[in-house]
């Protein structure tokens, strides 16, 4: 089925005399937990037209997850379709943040107290896993329910983004920067990120990080 969807999506750009411009991305992400044996590491490698990710793939070798998504086809884990998830409210959610490398006094009381204000409004549950695209996929696959970064200058770069952003979009999830205004597309250059399952929690989590 994705290489039916990737077929149809090329010969319908060539049919219509527009030959797309294509650029990949291609990274290990989680590398301070492959370098520490942990198990949650991938590799993930985006394809992309015009700078926008339409096609993602992302494997974890270790839990021998694979993920891919094309736009407009869906989104598979090991070959099972990821449906959209039901929306729900912060106080049911578990909330994934990434703290990174800032290490000032400033940067470690902006991420702590961060967490605490998400504590504070009463979510179910955070968590810190260490990879920015498995972060994303399973916000997708609706084992989180949304995850943040960037409130102290700890925001992903463009390969931590890329894959991860097809799967999650094509799941059903809502991914945006912190000052983005909503609906507008994802820039991957951003430095600042929030994808939820649902746009009714992403603005729930806007909320708060709008107050950092």
């Amino acid at each position: 089925m994705v290489r039916k969807g990737c077929c149809r999506w090329y010969c319908y750009h060539c049919a219509n005399g527009r030959l797309p411009f294509f650029d990949f991305s291609f990274a290990t992400v989680g590398t301070t937990n492959f370098s520490q044996g942990l198990p949650l590491a991938c590799v993930s490698i985006a394809f992309c037209e015009n700078k926008r990710p339409v096609m993602g793939v992302v494997y974890a070798p270790m839990t021998d997850e694979f993920y891919v998504a094309v736009k407009g086809y869906g989104a598979f884990r090991n070959g099972v379709k990821l449906t959209h998830r039901t929306s729900v409210p912060l106080s049911k959610a578990v909330v994934e943040f990434e703290f990174g490398y800032p290490r000032s006094k400033d940067a470690i009381s902006k991420m702590t107290s961060t967490v605490q204000k998400f504590m504070d409004k009463g979510c179910l549950a955070t968590r810190q896993l260490g990879s920015g695209v498995l972060d994303l996929c399973y916000v997708a696959t609706g084992r989180f329910h949304c995850v943040y970064s960037g409130v102290a200058g700890e925001g992903w770069k463009p390969w931590d983004y890329a894959a991860g952003l097809v799967i999650a979009e094509e799941a059903g999830c809502s991914m945006e920067s912190f000052r983005q205004k909503p609906g507008e597309p994802f820039d991957l250059y951003s430095d600042t990120i929030i994808c939820a399952v649902s746009q009714e929690l992403l603005e729930e989590c806007r909320q708060i990080l709008a107050k950092v």
